[in-house]
């Protein structure tokens, strides 16, 4: 959770690897600059199931900030790795 850890910088719009940067200093983030970009944190020891990496999306919508409203899309989805 700290400035030495590897951070991944990729495109919004992007997919199969298209435009991703790694650094591995949150210092150096910003030489990643742009419109519609994504920063994360690489997991070292992400959470498995069945010794499966997995992913989940759901999209959300924020309307306000005060009082916070938050509006959750009924369907969502969970990738698994093969």
């Amino acid at each position: 959770a700290g400035e030495h850890c590897v951070w991944i910088s990729k495109g919004s719009n992007s997919s199969k690897g298209v435009g991703i940067k790694l650094f591995d200093r949150l210092s150096h983030v910003s030489d990643a600059k742009g419109t519609g970009r994504v920063l994360q944190k690489y997991c070292e020891r992400p959470y498995l199931i069945n010794r499966r990496k997995f992913d989940l999306r759901l999209w959300v919508l924020v309307t306000d900030w005060s009082p916070l409203t938050v509006w959750v899309y009924d369907d969502c989805m969970a990738r698994f790795c093969a």
